[in-house]
C-alpha cells in the first residue's frame, strides 16, 4: 500500500525533475510583464500625474509685492507642490524654453504692470504665453496664476494704501497706521492662501482608488500569477486514466491523488512568486520607483495565487491533450484577465461586461489585492476567493472519480 506522504513525495520529485524548464517559463513571462510594466511607467499618462508644471517669469520682480507674491507662491501657498517658477532676463530666452517644452508657460512682467502697481490702478494685465497647441488643466491652470497676479495683487494693495491714507487723513498715530495696513495685509494674505480650502478635493486614482503605479503593477502582477499554473504545463503531461486507477488500486484515494498533485503545484508558483516578488522590490529602488509594498499586498497577491493554482489545475485536470490544455487554458485566462480591467480601467467596458469581470476569478482577486492597497472594503472578495479555491479542488475531485470509475 502507498500512503498520501509518498504519493506527495513522488509528485514533489516529479515537478522538481521538471523545474528547469518550469523557472526558463517562468523567468520568460516575468521578463515580458516586466517590460509592460516597465512601459506603463514610462508612458505619457504615468508621467503626467508625476509632473511639475514650469512657469518663466520675465520682466523685473524686484516691486515689494511682486517679490512678496512670488515668494509666498514658492513656499507657502499650495501652488509650491506642482509649480516651479523659472526667471528668465529677456523675453526671447523664455520663448525659446517654451518652444523646447522646457516651461509649460511664461508670463512676461512689463513696466507699465509695476507702474500700475505703484499708481495703485488695475488697468494692465500681465501678459501671458502659451503654446497654440497647450490644451487642458495646465493651460486652466497658467491662466489662474496670471489672473490671480493682476486681479488679486493690485486690489490688495489699493485697499492697504487708500486705509493708509485715510487713517493719516484721521490724524492717526504713524504706528497704528503701521499696525492697521498690516493686519489688512495679513487678512489679504490669509484669504489668498486659503482659497485652496474653500472644497475637498479627493483623489480617486485611475480606478478603484488605486493610483496609476498601483493599478498596473498589482493588474501585471497577478497575470503573472495567473500563467504561473501554464508554465508547468509539462507537470500534466503523460498521465491517463489506468494510473489513475492503478493508484487508486493502491489505496490512494481520488482526493489524495488531486491533493498530492496540486500541493506541489501551489508550492513552485508560491516560491515563484516570492521570487519574483524580491526582484521587483529590489529593482523598484534601483529605478526609484516609488511604490508602497507592503505585507498585506503581498499576503493578498499568495491568496490569488493559490486560488489561481486552484483554477489552472481544474481547467488542466478537465482538459484532454496538450494542445486544448495551453490553447484554451490561456484563451480563458486572457478573456477573464481583460473583463477584470487587468489591461485597462473597468470603466471603459460596458456596465454588464464590468459587473461580470467583478464577479469571476480573475476579478475577485484584483478587487481583493485593490481593496487592501486602497484601504477599501474586501471582505466578499475575500469569501468569493476562498469559494472559488475549494470549488475548483472539489470539480477536480470529482472529475478525478469519474476517470477512475470509467
Amino acid at each position: 500500500m502507498i500512503g498520501f506522504k509518498e504519493y506527495l513525495l513522488i509528485q514533489y520529485k516529479r515537478i522538481f525533475k521538471l523545474l528547469p524548464g518550469i523557472i526558463l517559463m517562468i523567468a520568460l513571462v516575468a521578463i515580458l510583464l516586466s517590460a509592460a510594466f516597465y512601459s506603463v511607467v514610462n508612458s505619457e499618462a504615468y508621467q503626467s500625474e508625476q509632473m511639475r508644471y514650469k512657469l518663466g517669469i520675465v520682466g523685473n520682480t524686484e516691486n515689494e509685492l511682486l517679490d512678496l507674491g512670488v515668494h509666498m507662491l514658492e513656499t507657502e501657498d499650495d501652488m509650491q507642490y506642482v509649480l516651479d517658477l523659472v526667471q528668465f532676463d529677456d523675453e526671447d530666452e523664455a520663448r525659446a524654453a517654451l518652444r523646447n517644452a522646457d516651461i509649460s508657460a511664461y508670463i512676461v512682467i512689463t513696466d507699465e504692470f509695476v507702474d500700475a502697481i505703484d499708481d495703485m490702478t488695475n488697468d494692465t494685465k500681465l501678459k501671458y504665453y502659451a503654446t497654440s497647441g497647450q490644451k487642458g488643466i495646465s493651460n486652466v491652470m497658467m491662466d489662474e496664476i496670471a489672473l490671480v497676479a493682476a486681479n488679486i495683487m493690485v486690489p490688495s494693495e489699493k485697499g492697504i494704501c487708500t486705509l493708509r491714507k485715510i487713517m493719516e487723513e484721521e490724524g492717526y498715530e504713524q504706528s497704528e497706521v503701521y499696525m492697521a495696513a498690516y493686519e489688512i495685509f495679513m487678512a489679504y494674505v490669509d484669504t489668498m492662501m486659503l482659497r485652496g480650502e474653500i472644497s475637498n478635493v479627493t483623489e480617486l486614482g485611475i480606478s478603484d482608488g488605486l493610483t496609476t503605479l498601483e493599478y498596473y503593477f498589482i493588474s501585471m502582477f497577478l497575470f503573472f500569477a495567473l500563467l504561473l499554473t501554464m508554465c508547468a504545463v509539462s507537470f500534466f503531461t503523460g498521465k491517463n486514466n489506468g494510473q489513475y486507477k492503478f493508484l487508486a488500486a493502491k489505496g490512494i484515494s481520488p482526493v489524495q491523488q488531486v491533493l498530492g498533485e496540486f500541493i506541489p503545484l501551489l508550492t513552485v508558483n508560491a516560491i515563484s512568486i516570492g521570487v519574483v516578488l524580491s526582484f521587483a522590490i529590489a529593482a523598484g529602488h534601483f529605478a526609484n520607483i516609488h511604490l508602497d509594498i507592503s505585507a498585506r499586498m503581498v499576503t493578498g497577491i499568495m491568496l490569488a495565487t493559490i486560488m489561481f493554482s486552484a483554477m489552472g489545475y481544474f481547467l488542466y485536470e478537465t482538459l484532454v491533450g496538450v494542445i486544448n490544455k495551453v490553447l484554451v487554458t490561456f484563451l480563458l485566462y486572457l478573456a477573464g484577465a481583460y473583463a477584470s480591467g487587468y489591461f485597462y480601467p473597468k470603466s471603459i467596458l460596458p456596465k454588464l461586461l464590468q459587473r461580470a469581470g467583478e464577479l469571476i476569478p480573475t476579478g475577485a482577486a484584483f478587487s481583493y489585492v485593490g481593496g487592501v492597497v486602497a484601504g477599501r472594503d474586501f471582505g466578499w472578495p475575500a469569501v468569493g476567493m476562498a469559494v472559488y479555491t475549494v470549488a475548483f479542488i472539489a470539480i477536480s475531485v470529482f472529475i478525478r472519480k469519474r476517470r477512475i470509475s470509467w
